[in-house]
């Protein structure tokens, strides 16, 4: 505030903070290829890791003219909804999806089609079975450990979801909020972007999962034509992203605090992750099953019996324990059973109760 307030505290550019861009940019070179080139490169003088041409036939280095800052991902989201889609368009999603996307998309009158997912992520065959029946204009996908799902989409899943997409010619939103939140070795987050040869891929991305939610700062990086008519979306919304929230994190990055922070934050969530694990196999073994949470925040719980999730919430409540309904998360309708549990927040006592009490609420 005292050196730079008449930045922090003025309109600024729309794409956002020069150097901030530029830092984006540097992030993305990192994710944009494979985990061997990655451990290899080194660490820089900012903190984050140094740029390297992506593997693959996405070869060009993201640079900051790439690069679209947002007031998180969730107005990339309607920015992309609001710049190409008109009411009738087909936008595939996964089963489960994260709501914030389905509602930027029910907000444009799109029609959303649900396209299976296993545990290694979007089931080719069910995409394929979509795009032959309709034509799709946008696949939504968070690859890195979904949300709601926690699951991780294979590299191999991630090639062929690809070529489906240049077979039946329809753009990919790749949204990766939860990619630095890894927790298990040999989990490979390499983005879809990097084999990205045509340009179909709108990639998005957030401080808010390794700094702070409430500071409001995400990105789009995507073909420019594409970038320059989001950039005049954006200019129609908010005109540019808060700058004291970029200042924020354009300092913090700048000094070199970034590759810290995320080591500290992994280590935080892995233990509140094992605690929650831990106390399902204590409580649910036989009775449901749930992913492993290897990264992100979340895991997901499928009930062996048939239980509407959903009409169990007041009970829950009346337990002094709470959880999220996973029927939403499907634009099938289906899912009843299902529901999504988070170890980002509580205490580990306080976890172990809640899980406890979970189960006295389906199982008494």
């Amino acid at each position: 505030m005292r050196e730079r307030r008449t930045v922090a505290l003025q309109y600024g550019p729309t794409r956002g903070l020069p150097r901030l861009c530029a830092f984006i940019a540097e992030l993305c070179n990192v994710r944009f290829v494979t985990v061997e080139r990655r451990a290899s490169a080194r660490r820089g003088k900012d903190g984050g890791l140094k740029p390297a041409a992506p593997q693959g036939p996405c070869t060009t280095p993201i640079t900051a003219d790439d690069v679209l800052t947002t007031t998180g991902s969730q107005q990339a989201l309607d920015l992309i909804a609001h710049t190409l889609l008109d009411p009738g368009d087909v936008v595939a999603v996964e089963l489960p999806t994260y709501i914030g996307g389905s509602s930027s998309f029910f907000a444009r009158s799109a029609e959303l089609a649900g396209v299976r997912q296993d545990d290694e992520g979007i089931v080719p065959e069910s995409l394929r079975e979509v795009a032959l029946r309709r034509r799709i204009k946008l696949l939504y996908t968070i690859p890195n450990f979904q949300n709601p799902s926690g699951r991780l989409m294979t590299q191999q899943r991630r090639a062929e979801v690809l070529a489906i997409a240049e077979e039946h010619d329809f753009l990919i939103i790749e949204d990766d909020p939860y990619g630095e939140l890894v927790y298990v070795d040999g989990a490979d987050t390499t983005a879809m972007k990097a084999r990205d040869a045509h340009e179909r891929v709108l990639y998005l991305g957030s401080f808010s999962k390794v700094l702070a939610p409430g500071l409001r700062c995400g990105w789009i990086v995507a073909a420019k034509p594409l970038l320059e008519r989001l950039e005049i979306a954006k200019q129609a919304a908010d005109l540019c992203s808060g700058m004291l929230d970029q200042s924020i994190v354009d300092e913090f990055c700048a000094g070199g605090e970034l590759a810290p922070q995320i080591g500290r934050v992994r280590a935080f969530y892995r233990g509140k992750r094992g605690v929650l694990i831990e106390e399902l196999q204590r409580h649910f073994s036989g009775r449901a099953q749930w992913t492993p949470a290897d990264g992100g925040l979340f895991t997901f719980v499928t009930l062996n019996d048939d239980i509407d999730t959903a009409a169990r919430v007041a009970d829950a409540v009346a337990h002094g324990v709470a959880y999220i309904p996973g029927g939403p998360f499907f634009v099938d309708g289906s899912g009843r059973n299902t529901m999504r549990l988070t170890f980002a927040k509580e205490s580990d006592a306080r976890m172990r109760e809640g899980v406890a009490r979970l189960a006295g609420v389906f199982y008494p």
